[in-house]
């Protein structure tokens, strides 16, 4: 049976990170699928267990001048409910399973367990979210885009902890979440897009980020920056342009969810819809 540790503070949960790799359990709501091994109704970890979810210091919304700030343990139920949580990020958590996971789930867990089809991911991509690694000795703060490297990957060290993730205020003119799947909740996506759009230099950019066309989220600046316009309204005859420039880094696959046909075709049509729909406001 393997070792395992309850701790109620981040600077015991960051002691025993620092003598040995462990996984970390918050919610578990993902992790216990992942470890359930056949028709077995006992878990197989494969490490010592750090549970975590009794940490009250990673818990919580707060805000400063800057930033929106989520603790890492906040349930997918409480960023629903703050009056500090950006709308769209909302609206891609309402999409995250039923009631009963909601109140389990963690942001974090959704964020480390780096799944291409994770429903909280292309809102904080679109977003510029920053995520804060903690060690026993120091944290840094990485860009999210620069977190997750693949199926389930992470550059997460064996000594660090996500305990929180920022979220740069900005003033979005419009936001855009659409989740497309077998339900509206209780299933994983086949898509999920999320599409913004802010000031910039005097000029109109959206941000447009996806999930399941890749290995990891689906988001390029590049693209955002070139098609930078004065007058919104200006998409609207650069929707053609525009499609054909995400189709080039679109990644899909075929799985039992979905094909990969759908999901592109899918995407391409839903880049469309919000370009219009915006260039007519």
């Amino acid at each position: 049976m393997a070792e395992t540790l309850k701790v109620k503070s981040i600077n015991e949960a960051l002691d025993f990170r620092a003598k040995c790799d462990s996984i970390v359990f918050a919610g578990g709501t993902d992790l216990m699928v992942e470890y359930l091994r056949g028709s077995n109704l006992i878990i197989k970890f494969d490490k010592p267990v750090l549970f975590i979810n009794e940490i009250n210091e990673l818990k919580g919304i707060e805000e400063d001048d800057n930033n929106i700030i989520i603790g890492a343990l906040t349930t997918f139920d409480e960023i629903i409910k703050s009056d500090l949580t950006p709308q769209v990020l909302k609206d891609s958590a309402s999409g995250i399973a039923g009631p009963p996971i909601r109140n389990i789930a963690t942001i974090g867990g959704n964020i480390c367990n780096a799944s291409p089809s994770a429903d909280s991911l292309p809102s904080l991509y679109a977003m510029d979210a920053v995520l804060v690694l903690k060690n026993k000795d120091s944290q840094r703060e990485i860009k999210i885009k620069d977190f997750i490297t693949g199926v389930g990957k992470t550059i997460i060290k064996n000594d660090e902890i996500l305990t929180h993730i920022k979220i740069p205020k900005k003033n979005y003119q419009y936001s855009f979440y659409r989740k497309i799947g077998t339900r509206k909740a209780n299933a994983l996506s086949k898509l999920a897009i999320c599409a913004l759009v802010c000031e910039e230099n005097n000029k109109y950019r959206f941000k447009i980020s996806f999930c399941t066309l890749g290995i990891t989220v689906t988001r390029d600046e590049n693209i955002e920056e070139k098609f930078m316009v004065s007058n919104i309204k200006e998409w609207k005859d650069n929707i053609k342009s525009i499609q054909e420039a995400y189709s080039s880094i679109m990644s899909p696959r075929d799985s039992a969810r979905s094909t990969a046909l759908y999901r592109k075709k899918c995407a391409l049509n839903l880049i469309e819809y919000f370009l219009d729909t915006i260039s007519k406001k």
